[in-house]
């Protein structure tokens, strides 16, 4: 039999050939099995297992029934399928725990920069003396693009503006994938979104991808469902405390000089790693393994904070020493370790980490011809811009035995 049937648990059967199977069979592509895509979330949701590597396969599967809906031709819709089944291939382990240190501590390194690099030959993120083939793959067959091509298309960038929509638009793709397969594995309804109406409604107009306007309601559906497993699953305060612990053993580590090819390792790797430095980075791996997480002292929302309050804070965000410092003062404070409080802001890294969250502006192809943005045709639009995701503007958490002295000094050791 030609090609190699896989069964998926979101979209079946799954057939692969050709030159997406060679790239599957790629040590990088096999390194994507051993990536959690959720990162520490299923210590609140224990069936959150799946990895980058069905992801990857799931939006590679959508984009190539999207393609065949929107009638691309050969060359484009392989372009595409490339591009969405590689374009998690430079992720680093645990998902998106580590963002924060990927800006801060090695800024060249973030996972769309890497998968670039990859994917072009420049780095071998594996230690197979078979990586790096990936841009000799692509080479060996005869498609009307270059590794560069498909490195661009991963920033959504593309001289056909609805090719990039396709991959990192409003509506695409890897959201798609992602929202069906993470409501499926947390057991989290509001994730379900419409994929045959989604597939059937979207239009190449003028250079541009659109919506019919009879697919309002499926968009509006996938916005709604987005917002939804935001602050239900991706910024619940259970998951950002474990991220943040998990953080803050890395950073202790790589300001002792160790584990600074952390963005190579997978998972199960970097923990051990980290435990095998002793002192806080071994302790936060045990507390994480056996989940005794740290307790919530403060989960304060936006409306809680003055302007200086806030500003304060986003400076803190924005500058890791400057957390670093609330984070000692504060400990200082209440007689606990410098590794036993996490100061974690959620508002910001939203606005850094996923803009595409608050993102409506998917034009509407309309019944006489005209097109109209998505929220101009939609008022649930503009509700969902206006929604704060999640509720919680900034999160402290520290041991139990901390707690009732955080929420007494807080404000004042952080403003005063």
């Amino acid at each position: 039999m030609d090609g190699k049937i896989i069964h998926d648990g979101i979209h079946g059967s799954m057939k692969l050939t050709g030159i997406i199977l060679d790239l599957v069979k790629t040590p990088e592509f096999q390194r994507l099995r051993n990536i959690k895509q959720l990162g520490l979330a299923y210590l609140v949701y224990p069936g959150a297992n799946h990895t980058r590597f069905e992801h990857s396969l799931g939006t590679w599967y959508v984009a190539k029934r999207l393609a065949t809906e929107l009638g691309l031709e050969k060359d484009e819709s392989m372009l595409l399928q490339v591009g969405s089944l590689l374009h998690d291939i430079g992720h680093g382990p645990l998902s998106h725990t580590f963002e924060t240190i990927y800006k801060h501590y090695v800024k060249e390194k973030d996972h769309m920069a890497l998968g670039q690099e990859i994917i072009l030959g420049n780095i071998n993120i594996t230690e197979e003396e078979d990586g790096g083939r990936i841009p000799e793959i692509l080479e060996s067959y005869d498609y009307d693009f270059t590794p560069k091509d498909v490195a661009r298309l991963l920033r959504g960038d593309h001289e056909k503006k609805y090719l990039g929509q396709m991959l990192h638009g409003d509506v695409d793709v890897d959201q798609i994938d992602y929202l069906i397969r993470d409501a499926h594995y947390t057991g989290v309804a509001h994730g379900i979104i419409d994929l045959e109406r989604l597939l059937k409604v979207l239009r190449i107009h003028e250079g541009e991808l659109m919506v019919d306007e009879k697919g309002i309601e499926a968009v509006e559906g996938m916005m709604v469902a987005r917002s939804l497993m935001y602050s239900r699953v991706y910024f619940h305060h259970t998951v950002k405390i474990a991220e943040g612990m998990l953080s803050r053993a890395l950073e202790f580590a790589l300001e002792e000089g160790y584990l600074w090819d952390f963005w190579k390792m997978t998972d199960c790797r970097v923990l051990v790693e980290l435990e095998d430095l002793e002192g806080a980075p071994a302790e936060i791996v045990r507390r994480i393994r056996y989940r005794k997480l740290y307790k919530a002292a403060v989960l304060a929302g936006a409306n809680q904070l003055t302007g200086e309050e806030k500003k304060e804070l986003l400076n803190a965000y924005k500058n890791v020493k400057r957390r670093q410092e609330m984070e000692r003062a504060l400990a200082d404070a209440v007689g606990a370790r410098e590794s036993e409080i996490i100061l974690e802001f959620s508002v910001a890294d939203l606005m850094i980490s996923e803009p595409r969250l608050k993102a409506t502006e998917i034009n509407v192809l309309l019944g006489d011809g005209s097109v109209e943005p998505f929220t101009k045709v939609t008022p649930l639009a503009n509700a969902l811009k206006r929604r704060q995701t999640p509720r919680w503007a900034v999160l402290i958490a520290s041991p139990e035995k901390y707690v009732p002295k955080i929420r007494e000094v807080w404000k004042k050791v952080l403003f005063s």
